[in-house]
This record gives C-alpha cells, structure tokens and sequence, in this order.
C-alpha cells in the first residue's frame, strides 16, 4: 500500500545546511512553497532546539512548554526517548510513514485541546507571499521564529510536513484539491452518463468516482436526491491505484460509514470516509462509490428530470466541485375516437412490451383517481379504463410499447391486434378542440362501428311482412278491377 505522507513529508527533521555550530538565539523562517488562495497556512512549535551543528548533524531539542502534555503521552513516547535532563530524541529513524503518523498524532492533539499556532497566514504580517516571475508559483514565508522542530499545516486538509529552522527552512505545500466525477447508468445500454431515462419503480445505478490529491484530510462525500428518487444503499466502494492491477473493496463499518439520518444539512445521505484510510491515499488514486435508487411516484415528469447532485468536503471547510446527474421518465395520453376522432368512453387498455405475448408493463391508479402510473414490483397491476376519451400514464422509460385494447366501447370493434407506439426522451401529449381530438403525438386509438344486422322477430321481419301484404292486396284489387271492365266490355 502506498503511503499518502511519503510525499508530504519529504522535509524531514533535518535540513541540512553547511554553516558551523550556532547557539539557537537566532531566528529563522519557513517557507511554503506553492500556497493558493483560500487557503490558511499554521505552524505549531513542538520541540524548542537549544544548538545544532549541520555539518555533524547534532541537534539538541527539549519539549516546547506548550507541548509537555503530549510529549508525556504514551502515544508521543512511542516515537521519541526524553533523557532525564529533558533532551529529546527520535527513537523510530526517518522513515515518511512514522514521521506521518507522528505528525497527525501531534496535529490531532492541538485541535482537541486547544493548542494554537504560532503564527498564522490569516494574521496579517504573520505571512508574506511572493509570485515566481517565470513559473507565476506563489511562496509564503514564516519569518521571526524561534529555532524549533515545527508541525505545518493548511485548512486545505494538507499536512505540509515537519521541519526544522535551522535557521531557515522550506517545503512544499500540498494543495492538490480532489474532484469528483459523478454518473448515472442507462440500464438499455449499461453505459454511464450525465443522464439517463427510468420507469417509475426501477432501481437507478449511480457511479462516483472522487480523484485524491495529495495532502486531503477529512473526506466526506455528500449526497442530495431530489424527491422523485429514494436512496437504496451503498453497494461497495474500491480504491483504485491508476497505473496498476490493485483494485480493491474497501472495508463497510471499517474504512467508511454511510449515514442517513441527524444530518446537519440537506443531504439524504452522507459517506464519512476514515482518516486512517485516508492516510494511506496519494496523489491520482481513485475511490469510486457505487449506490442504488428508486425512482418513485413523486418522480417529475420530463421537463427538468430528476436530479442527483454530490460533493467532497475535505480539509477544514474545503470543498470540491458539485456534480449533477439527472433522470427522466415520460409519460403518454391514451386517446379514445371514433372514425370521425369524436372522443369514445368505456375502452379498457393493458400496456406490453412485445407485438404478441412479452409481458405485461402493469400500472396503477394514482390518488388522483385518473391518472395511472407504472407499477412497483411489490403492486399488482390494473387495467387502464379510459373516461372521457381520453387517460394518462406516467413514468416510462425510453422504448417501444403496445397497447392491447381488451374492451371496446359499447357498439364499436375492438382492436384485433396491439397497437406499437415509441417513447424517446419525450412525452407522447394530444391537444384536443372541444373534446374533438385534433393533433399531438398521444396514442391514438380508432373504434369503428357497424350497421345493425337483421333478426328474427326483429323490425326487419316486421317490413318485410308488411311489404308483403301490401302487395299481395294490390294484386288483388288489380285482378278484381280487370275482371269488372271485361264484364262491361
């Protein structure tokens, strides 16, 4: 594994320079090389050096009065060895990793019992800052200090390091600030996105991919849905190392927690990520979260979609970029005429995804009570009953449908097959003009009608024997009459 400190530690406990043994009634700086704006730079004095000798390497240092607590520590002692006449001495060489672990342990300390700075860059005359001509880098320098061992840090969440003034010291700063980059997954595709199209009901797949930067401290990733989404769960987070095969889960409970609930903030979810594994992290590593939720009822349709936006707070009030995704559902108008588009009632519809069998796309009846929409898993579904001419049915994804007509309107032929119709990242809407359905893209469903056939006893029957008679008694009298004018013939 590697280690996060490696880097930001490179300014050890000694800085060699050649000049003779000195008595440490001097003063000496600090200089941080490549400090950015917003940014608070602290230094706190642990050991006070009485005389050091760079060309032997010989330093002596006893604990800053301010410090005697945590030098009296367990924790403290497991790195250094103080001889009864106070000097101090570190007792672990000079490895990055225990020099890191020395500096959060001392650094933890002074935020939890008060210990403050020496000096401050948000003290006006504690820093001065300067601008490289050619690199257009900035430094700021700590001046007038006492010889010491000092701990250097930012609100950027960088450990800048451990130094000595001896009398002069520099070290880099390490400002790199983490990004995120947040997408959604297209379940048609499987592919990630800023966007992509849902039913209401289905489980929608988020990626977040956090870029670490060396010297970030106190990661927590934040997570706001808007109401049409109800978070699932975080269903694993990997620490990835770019340029290599390790890939790894990180550890639920252990290396981070998820919370949902007594959150300050607006959040529906927040992942506070564990300073020891944080640690461990360096520069171009990748944590990559993958979480689940469900688009539901409450979902909007088309229009703006439904948003999920995230952030990393890291350092001490730091924060990156905010990422949005977005999620969209669709919605039809199921629209009932006769041949003349006359609006119809009493059909009733069921929705498939296949021509012929497939399965049913089940919906249900709103509180609304005229408005249907796609079904959970756990719903049983309904049949859609067209009023007035005309229903609605929201939350589709993008794809292609078929409406099965399963009762006509009373007098009118039912469809003898399903009727397709298309959804692409837009409503299917029809206008209507005094409830006469005039354009639009709803789907769109003619009845016909037929001429009632003749029945036995009916008013056909009825006709015919009146016809019947009615010229049978002519006849009759056609006969009768002939018959007279031969006689007076």
């Amino acid at each position: 594994m590697k280690k996060f400190f490696a880097i930001a530690l490179a300014a050890l406990m000694l800085i060699a320079i050649a000049v003779p043994s000195f008595a440490a009634t001097e003063v000496g700086s600090i200089t941080i090389n490549g400090v950015v704006d917003d940014t608070t730079y602290e230094i706190y004095k642990l050991l006070d050096l009485e005389s050091y000798n760079t060309t032997s390497g010989a330093y002596s240092y006893k604990v800053n009065a301010d410090w005697s607590g945590f030098f009296a520590t367990a924790d403290a002692l497991a790195y250094v060895t103080i001889d009864d006449a106070g000097y101090v001495t570190w007792k672990n060489g000079d490895d990055a990793d225990s020099v890191a672990s020395f500096a959060k342990l001392a650094l933890a300390y002074a935020e939890a019992n008060g210990i403050d700075p020496v000096k401050s860059s948000a003290v006006t005359g504690d820093f001065v800052t300067s601008t490289n001509g050619e690199t257009g880098a900035v430094s700021g320098v700590f001046s007038d200090l006492e010889l010491g061992y000092y701990l250097v840090d930012s609100t950027a969440g960088a450990l800048c390091g451990l130094t000595t003034t001896n009398p002069n010291a520099s070290i880099n700063a390490k400002n790199g600030q983490p990004t995120i980059d947040k997408q959604v997954e297209e379940d048609s595709t499987l592919q990630w996105a800023e966007y992509n199209t849902a039913d209401i009901g289905q489980a929608v797949n988020f990626r977040v991919t956090i870029n670490v930067q060396a010297g970030a401290q106190n990661y927590v990733y934040h997570d706001i849905m808007s109401k049409g989404l109800t978070f699932n769960g975080v269903s694993k987070i990997e620490h990835v190392v770019p340029g290599s095969n390790l890939t790894e889960e990180i550890v639920a409970d252990q290396d981070y927690t998820v919370a949902t609930g007594g959150l300050s903030d607006t959040c529906t979810f927040e992942i506070n990520f564990d300073d020891a594994f944080v640690a461990d992290l360096e520069a171009n590593d990748k944590i990559i979260i993958y979480y689940s939720a469900m688009l539901n009822r409450n979902a909007v349709i088309a229009g703006a979609g439904n948003s999920n936006e995230a952030w990393l707070d890291f350092g001490d009030d730091h924060h990156t970029n905010h990422d949005t995704t977005y999620t969209y559902t669709y919605e039809i108008d199921i629209v009932k005429t006769d041949s003349q588009n006359t609006l119809l009632d009493g059909a009733q519809f069921k929705i498939y995804d296949a021509a012929t069998g497939g399965n049913e796309v089940e919906v249900v009846l709103m509180d609304d009570g005229v408005t249907y929409r796609r079904a959970r898993a756990d719903e049983t579904g309904v049949e859609i009953v067209v009023n007035n001419g005309k229903v609605k049915v929201v939350g589709f994804d993008n794809g292609t449908y078929y409406l099965e007509e399963t009762k006509a309107p009373d007098g009118y032929n039912k469809l003898t097959a399903r009727q397709k119709f298309i959804i692409s990242d837009n409503n299917l809407n029809a206008t209507f003009n005094n409830d006469v359905y005039s354009t639009g893209s709803g789907v769109h469903v003619v009845n016909k009608t037929g001429s009632m056939l003749p029945e036995t006893g009916g008013i056909g029957t009825v006709l015919f024997i009146a016809i019947g008679s009615i010229l049978v008694l002519g006849a009759g009298v056609l006969l009768v009459t002939k018959k007279r004018m031969a006689n007076i013939g």
